[in-house]
């Protein structure tokens, strides 16, 4: 849906509010989103804030970056990519020693 206010034109989809998510997610700036996008960050600032949309070629992109499908930009399904993708980095973030050692502490538990 696109409406108007103050002769600003803004977008309302569910695309603007993931690009935002998952870009906050994966912990990066505007500008670098931007760079790894080839656009400016003003332009992901205006797609963040509903006033433009990417293009097709564009939304290819950052579902190819973020490791989700199109569908999910737009807020037709889930993507289990995305999840798997996301639990992926949190275990990256998680020391092995301290993650093999909480799985013993939660297969003990669970013999009890």
């Amino acid at each position: 849906m696109i409406f108007k206010i103050n002769n600003q034109v803004f977008i309302d989809n569910k695309i603007v509010m993931k690009i935002k998510e998952l870009r906050q997610r994966k912990e990066i700036t505007q500008g670098q989103l931007g760079k790894i996008l080839g656009v400016s960050a003003q332009t992901i600032l205006n797609w963040e804030n509903g006033l433009y949309s990417p293009n097709i070629n564009q939304l290819i992109a950052i579902a190819d970056y973020f490791n989700v499908s199109l569908d999910y930009l737009v807020g037709r399904k889930t993507s289990k990519a995305y999840f798997v993708n996301e639990v992926t980095n949190e275990l990256h973030k998680i020391d092995f020693e301290d993650l093999i050692e909480y799985i013993r502490k939660c297969i003990i538990e669970n013999n009890k």
